[in-house]
């Protein structure tokens, strides 16, 4: 599947391309790798979130440039892997450890495994994928021959290196070895001892998610999405209910109207939403890894309660912590105050293109029966449904306007199902098949179609994108309104008269504010 974006979303992929991670120093990514023991505990996820980031945006892109810059970050990240397949940045007396200022190894590796994969995937690169399985198989011999505790190799409850669950399903699938299927039931065992975060279990129990570990975010998200691909290849029911209830507990309780999630980077208990500067708020990393849970979990369950909210984080929470000209991200980002924007290297710097770079396979799915348009951001997607390949195109400026028009392109005549997203901010004045038959779907929800489709064939779309009220009782803000047109949530700024996308507030260094008096 191959999307474009466009409009306000488009405009901010193409600046993150452009502005980050064409502009990425190549050397300060491999530093920690060739001087090993790195300046810092995590430097090494750095060149793992940009090879993931970049594979993908090449993957919709076909930027020249980026597959140059690609080749050259992967070979030289590869020139440094150790003969025991070790690809780190630590010393080689404080490596899979809980040592003091030495306590990420595991995590470092599991950045790199995605990155060396993602790559693998876009450009087909061997050398890739056998450095790959070199660090599963290092992994392996760690945590199951040697029977190494992986808790007490990294840090909130082992929480941190048990996310390498992830990329191990992964690598299981992509290298076909079933070693690496055992080192993920070794995982899932070592994280229900008692020196662990206990998260299958108490998430399968539905305990709320603040009580989980020390309710670390960032963390416990990552490894919901390892619970994700455990279940795409073995089928067990319990890990997709707790990645389920993780989702459910915190987009019912824990999510701020802008889709963001976390204070001080841990899960807060029900309905407390603090809101400044000081709170540290909505951690980039949480939002990115977020949206990843959303369209992974719609991915496995076509449930559209996920898409929606891949929505309202992405135009509110992801694009408001990008600074608009895509060269610099707040590693936390307040609903009132000033946002800090930084270029730093830093996990929120490296984790917010990966939240862009995601957004067009999240924009369009399809599968052997079905299309879901989940995001009406896209000027063009292809896709293959069943066995028929189906170009869409969409006229229109969501979310500046509501009037839209999606076309369809294929060769024949074809019958499947398509499902369209109607944004949960929007109100549905018109939604016309090709028949000129009308639709009937609420906001929220998908307008769903079977038919026979012809070439040339339009669905017409009309959605009224009013200013509407968000109630800040549920947020802890009685007497006061955050208000929000269609996906977009706004926010006042000093120094004008009229609201602004919350996406856009304070970029220029003002203070605003997203809640106001009723």
């Amino acid at each position: 599947m191959s999307a474009k974006l466009s409009g306000m979303l488009g405009r901010r992929y193409d600046l993150s391309h452009e502005r980050r991670l064409l502009a990425v120093d190549e050397d300060e990514l491999l530093e920690g790798f060739r001087r090993r023991p790195g300046r810092q505990a995590w430097i090494g996820e750095h060149v793992g979130k940009w090879l993931h980031a970049a594979s993908l945006v090449f993957t919709q892109t076909g930027d020249a440039r980026l597959a140059e810059k690609i080749a050259r970050v992967r070979d030289g990240l590869l020139a440094t892997q150790e003969k025991d397949g070790y690809l780190g940045t630590y010393a080689p007396g404080k490596r899979f450890g809980l040592y003091d200022g030495a306590d990420w190894d595991v995590w470092v590796h599991k950045y790199v495994l995605i990155g060396l994969l993602a790559e693998h995937a876009a450009f087909g690169t061997r050398a890739s994928l056998d450095a790959a399985v070199r660090i599963g198989g290092l992994l392996h011999r760690t945590f199951v021959v040697e029977k190494k505790d992986i808790n007490l190799a990294g840090q909130h409850h082992g929480m941190a290196a048990t996310s390498v669950l992830e990329p191990v399903m992964l690598l299981h699938r992509a290298s076909g070895e079933h070693r690496f299927l055992a080192l993920a039931c070794a995982i899932l065992d070592r994280m229900s001892m008692a020196n662990g975060s206990d998260l299958l279990r108490r998430a399968d129990d539905f305990a709320s998610v603040d009580t989980i570990a020390n309710g670390k975010a960032y963390e416990m998200l990552s490894n919901a999405l390892g619970f994700c691909e455990f279940y795409r290849t073995e089928g067990t029911s319990a890990c997709l209910r707790a990645a389920e209830w993780i989702w459910e507990d915190v987009e019912m309780t824990r999510l701020y109207p802008t889709g963001g999630a976390s204070a001080h980077e841990r899960f807060q208990p029900d309905r407390v939403f603090p809101t400044r500067p000081e709170d540290e708020i909505c951690e980039t990393c949480v939002t990115v890894t977020w949206i990843q849970l959303c369209a992974r979990l719609f991915d496995l369950t076509w449930k559209r309660q996920y898409a929606k909210e891949i929505e309202r984080a992405a135009f509110n929470h992801l694009l408001g912590a990008q600074r608009p000209d895509g060269a610099a991200w707040c590693y936390y980002t307040p609903l009132e105050g000033v946002k800090r924007y930084r270029t730093d290297v830093n996990c929120c710097l490296s984790s917010g293109p990966r939240g862009l770079a995601v957004l067009p396979e999240a924009a369009v799915y399809a599968n052997e029966h079905w299309i879901y348009a989940n995001l009406l951001a896209f000027s063009e997607a292809r896709v293959r449904v069943g066995e028929t390949d189906v170009r869409l195109t969409l006229d229109g400026d969501y979310p500046a306007s509501g009037r839209l028009a999606i076309t369809l392109h294929l060769d024949r005549p074809a019958e499947f199902q398509m499902a369209i997203l109607v944004p949960a901010g929007s109100k549905p004045k018109r939604l016309v098949l090709p028949c000129g038959k009308p639709m009937i779907a609420p906001a929220g929800d998908h307008a769903r179609m079977r038919r026979k489709w012809f070439p040339g064939d339009v669905v017409s779309l009309d959605l009224e994108l009013d200013e509407t009220p968000i109630d800040g009782g549920r947020y802890g803000r009685e007497g006061e309104v955050a208000r929000r047109r269609g996906p977009l949530v706004l926010a006042t700024e000093e120094g004008r008269d009229e609201p602004v996308p919350f996406a856009e507030a304070g970029a220029s260094g003002a203070a605003f504010r997203t809640w106001v008096r009723e």
